[in-house]
Formats: C-alpha cells, structure tokens, sequence
C-alpha cells in the first residue's frame, strides 16, 4: 500500500534524526557542544525536520485509519487532505532548507547581526514562513494566528496612530534579527529552554509510562479508593495528578488515563458529567505540580533568573492544595450521593514490583535538581535507572515493543514541545523590545480602581480569557508578559505575580467557552459540554482562591524553607475550600436545606475576604457563620436523611 510505504518512509527518518538530536543533546548536557548559536541553529533543525516528518506521517495515518494517541481514537478523514499533504511537503522542505542554511551561517549571521545581506533575509524568510507552517499543523491556527499578528506588529507598528501601541519605526534587518535570524532571539529565545531544560524530562516521562508507571498509580489510586466512599475517584485524582504532573500536559492526560478512569467512576454511580470534571481537574493538576508545571517552570524560571527547581519548590504546597481542594469536592459530593468505596480488585504486587523502578528514578532525578545540576543531567539519569530498573519487575517487565512504543512518543512529545517553545519566541521577543508590556502595565495602574483585590479580580479575568485554546506555555508567556510588570507596579512580588497569572491561564483550561480538557473528559464519559464543565467549575472553584493566598500569604510559596506561620494559612485555605465544596454540593453530615447552603456559601466568602484583607473580623464572621449550621446538622444528620435540594 503506498500510503503505508509513505508512512514507513517518514517514519524511519523521524527516528533516526530522534536518535541523533537525542544523542547530540545529551553530549551537549556533559559540555561537549559547539558555540551556542551552532548549538540551538542544531536543536531547531532537527526539531524542524522532525515535526516536519511527522505531519506526513500523520496525514498517512489519516489515511490508514490508525488511532491518534492524543484522542484514542481514529483519525477522522479530514476535507483538503491533498492540499495538507503539499503543504506539509513544503513546511518540511522549506524549513529544512531554511535552518540548514542558518545552521552553515551561524556565526556568521551571530556577528553580523543585524547588517544581515539580501541572501541572509531571503532565508530569515524562510525560516519564519516555514516555522509558522509547521506550527500551525501541530497546533493549530490560534496560537499562528496570534504569532503571526505579533510579527506583523513588529514590521508595521509605528503605522498605528494609537500611542498606546504605536512603535518606532525599525528596519527590516533589525526586525529580522530579532525574529530569529540573529540566532539569539525571536525563535531562538526559547529554543535553549527545550534543549537544556526539558527535553531528557519529557522522554524520561516517556519512559516511565513505558516501564508501567500509569498501570501502578492507578492501581494506587485504587488502594486509596477502597477506604473511602465515593472510592471510585481515587485512581482518577491520585492517578491522574501523579501522571499529569511528570507528563505536564492537561489534555493528553485527560485522554490517556481517562479512558481507564471515567469508565470506572460511572460504573460506581457517578454521574457521567461529574465523571468527566473530576478527569478533567484531576488531569489539570499537572500543570501547576512539580517537577515539570506544564513547561512553565522553566520558562519561569528563565524570566526571573532563578535555578528551575527552585520554582518547582515554590509551587510545592500551591500544587498540594490544589489536590485537596478536589479531593473535599469529590469527598462531599461522595458523600452527597452515597456513593460506595471501590472493590475492584487490586493488583497489589503490581505495586510492589513497580514502585521501586518509580520510586528510585523520580528520588534522583529529585536529588539532582535539589543539587542544582541541570535538568538534562537529571533527565537522563532518571531515564537510565528507570530503564534498569524495568529489568527487575519480573512478570511486569516491559516488552521491548513497549519500550520502543515509550521512546517513539517521547520524540513526539519532545519535539512538539519544543516546535510550541521555538514558535512563541517571537511573540515574547515582540512585547520586550517594542516595550508593549510595559506600557500596558501603565495604562493599567492608570484606569483600574485603588484596590488590590480588585486589581488581582482583573487580572483574573484577563488571565483567563486570553488562555482560552491556547497552550498553557503560550497563555503563561501572554498574560505575563502583559500584567507582571503591571502586578509589580501594584507591589506583588515578581515570583507570586508570575505564578497568579500562570494558575489562571492554566484553569482557562477548565473555563467555557472554551474548556479544552473539559472537552476531552466530556468525550471520554459520553457527556454533554456544559453539564461537564458546570461540573468542572464546581470542583475548581474550591482552588480559584490558591493564587490570591499565596499573594496574601507568601510563605504558602516558601517551601522547603516553612515556619510555624504557613499553618494558618494553610488552615485558613482548607476551610474556604470545604465551605464552597458544601455550599456548591448541599452536604454537611446530611443533605442542607437552601438557606443552610447559601449561610456556608457567605461563611466561605467572609474567609476569602479575611485571608485577603489580613482582617481577624473576616474570620470571626467565618467562625460565625459556618459554625452553628455544621453543629445543627450533625444534631439533626439522623432525622433529615431525606431532606435537603437536589445539587
């Protein structure tokens, strides 16, 4: 069959570039490598001629029928499919040829920047066209879209009459320079970050999927499940948060272990929409857990100048909240409902047999980046103990087609990944050297009202409408580009700013209209959009409130490095997040009537204020409130068994 030929033809050079990027990285990450600028011109060819096959290889697949990882199933038959194959054809033709053109001149193009010749911009061009292509094939025409508009503000900016946007007018060489043919910004910016930061964490993260790692933390999860009502949940929170925190991705996680988890919670009496959110919450976890914080870390990190891990550190116990402000939703609407422990069966000497190869990797990997090595370091030895250790795992040791399947998709994931981080360095690179951020940080400060909170609320609302269907390192990079400096002006600190724009560009993934990983979970359990993502924002509003108390109480950032004075905060933010998990459920040990709901859903509000006003009456008032209406309903649990609203 051609189409399989064609398939073959792609993906053996897939691999082999894999294997030689891979191989050139890790000599890299031990100091043998070229200057930086032949270094990164390396890493962004082979990134390119690697998505490049790749987009082939998936148009075949189209073809063939096979399934598609990322939604587990078929490839549905697109319109224009000879029209995609050409333009993939000439996305991986012209940006091999571009790069391999920049990779020759590297230095050249480095100390001549920006006096670049005709020849040199004819493949700037190029480069940037091509670029552009491939992006838009792998993820779609918003994030191009939104790259594309911010080149062209470059070029055409001081066409805008508006002072508040109008730039100087720059030649095309410097623009250019700055676009990436300098080989040290625009596409290159953060090229550095994927090359020494992310790639041996990606496919360590490959690995460890291979050797059985979701097969064990889901049979954890079950463990867990067993002891609690509402057990069925336990694989989808504890797995789900285990999972998506190594691999950092919130939809990809959704579909890999929702397949096995969503199933299993409506076989237990969850409703399907609620089935759906909690896969979808749980899988967002990932995003803002150490180590990889969907990529975000790393980049920062590089913002601020500060070593990655400890950027992890910092969002250590934001991360843990985060798990048990879902954790109480799904206990309370467990409760709600009565809803069973779970009785599977478990696999006990799975765990047992895997723990160890998990366990051990994941520590030195831990240890390493505690001790300030590089995280390339770091990867590869979690990727060679993982490796050794999946020898030991007796009859649950890994096929070698397993171990092939892990490598090939942690090329993938790697070089999509850093397709997406080589892509948006133009779009930062924009907002620095026009100084776009900076002023609409002024006119900010200027037009909204004298109150911090209020300011925060607007920078809420403004995180999460321009994440919507963006990548969350896309809708980061945004949103902190335009508000940090902004949030600075208002006296946040850098490292809390950072992260309360981050968290809320990564629950745009939980927000309508868009809700991507909503979308995935309502798929998995045969639900509808809105009911699931009704569902979603319950479960989340208990973790809306981590960023404004991280902001509010800093030292929730402060790991591992914690005093007596994170107890009260910590305290504080679980009794907010149990107060909104009754109100938005009706449970309190019985079902509650309307006013009980609505008493707790004020007593959760005064808290809110309290830990953002550092005002004891708040709290008092909490006290108050929440109080009586828990002490009515344990006297009264008995007798009103039946009573209450539906949630």
């Amino acid at each position: 069959m051609p189409w399989k030929v064609l398939r073959y033809a792609c993906d053996i050079p897939f691999l082999v570039v894999g294997a030689i990027l891979t191989i050139y990285i890790g000599f890299a990450a031990f100091g043998y490598t070229s200057n930086s600028s032949e270094h990164y011109s390396n890493f962004i060819l082979g990134t390119v001629l690697m998505t490049g096959f790749l987009a082939i290889r998936n148009l075949c697949d189209e073809k063939l029928g096979i399934e598609d990882p990322e939604t587990g199933m078929l490839r549905p038959q697109k319109p224009f499919f000879w029209p995609r194959l050409i333009f993939s054809f000439v996305a991986l033709v012209m940006s091999a040829v571009a790069m391999g053109y920049v990779r020759l001149n590297a230095v050249h193009l480095e100390t001549t920047q920006p006096f670049f010749g005709p020849t040199d911009m004819v493949f700037g061009w190029l480069m940037t066209i091509s670029i552009l292509m491939l992006t838009l094939i792998h993820w779609g025409w918003l994030l191009t879209s939104v790259v594309a508009i911010a080149i062209a503000y470059f070029f055409f900016g001081h066409t805008i009459q508006n002072p508040l946007f109008i730039t100087p007018k720059y030649s095309p060489e410097f623009i250019m320079n700055y676009i990436g043919l300098g080989t040290n910004q625009g596409f290159f910016y953060l090229a550095q970050v994927a090359a020494d930061a992310i790639y041996f964490l990606i496919i360590y993260a490959a690995i460890l999927l291979g050797v059985g790692m979701l097969d064990m933390v889901l049979e954890v999860g079950k463990a867990t499940g067993r002891k609690m009502p509402g057990g069925a949940a336990g694989p989808a929170l504890i797995g789900s948060g285990i999972v998506s925190s190594i691999m950092g991705q919130a939809v990809s996680n959704v579909v890999l272990t929702g397949r096995l988890t969503v199933p299993m919670m409506k076989r237990y009496g969850y409703r399907g929409p609620m089935a759906g959110a909690i896969e979808a919450t749980a899988s967002t976890a990932g995003q803002i857990m150490p180590p990889i914080l969907g990529l975000a870390a790393f980049i920062i990190a590089s913002f601020l100048n500060r070593p990655y891990i400890d950027v992890a550190l910092s969002a250590m116990i934001p991360g843990l909240l985060y798990l048990i402000g879902v954790g109480i939703a799904i206990f309370v609407y467990a409760r709600r409902n009565d809803l069973p422990r779970l009785t599977d069966k478990l696999d006990t000497a799975m765990i047992w047999r895997l723990l160890p190869t998990f366990v051990l990797s994941f520590g030195v990997v831990l240890w390493l980046l505690l001790g300030y090595r590089s995280p390339a370091i770091a990867g590869l030895w979690g990727i060679v103990i993982a490796l050794g250790m999946s020898l030991l795992q007796g009859k649950y040791r890994p096929t070698f087609k397993k171990l092939y399947g892990a490598v090939e998709e942690g090329f993938l994931l790697v070089a999509i990944l850093s397709l997406l981080l080589i892509a948006i360095g133009p779009l930062g690179q924009v907002m620095l050297t026009t100084n776009l951020s900076g002023r609409l940080g002024t006119i900010l400060v200027q037009y909204l009202p004298d109150s911090q909170l209020l300011l925060l609320l607007g920078a809420m609302v403004v995180s999460l409408i321009l994440g919507m269907g963006l990548p969350t390192p896309v809708a980061y990079i945004i949103v902190a580009l335009a508000l940090v400096p902004f949030m600075q002006q208002i006296g946040i600190p850098p490292l809390q700013a950072h992260f309360f724009v981050f968290y809320f560009a990564v629950f745009s993934t939980l927000s309508p209209p868009v809700a991507v990983s909503v979308l995935a979970a309502a798929k998995l359990a045969n639900a509808s959009f809105l009911q699931t993502a009704a569902e979603s924002l319950k479960i989340a509003m208990t973790t809306f409130i981590i960023p404004f108390a991280f902001v509010y109480s800093p030292e929730l950032m402060a790991f591992p490095n914690l005093t007596w004075a994170v107890v009260p905060a910590l305290v504080e933010v679980v009794l907010i997040q149990y107060s909104v998990s009754v109100a938005a459920y009706g449970f309190m040990f019985r079902r509650l009537a309307g006013w009980e709901r609505w008493t707790v859903g004020l007593a959760g509000f005064c808290g809110f204020l309290g830990m953002t006003d550092q005002s004891n009456l708040f709290f008092i008032a909490q006290l108050v409130l929440l109080l009586p209406i828990a002490g009515f309903a344990f006297a009264t649990k008995s007798s009103s068994a039946g009573a209450g609203q539906g949630a």
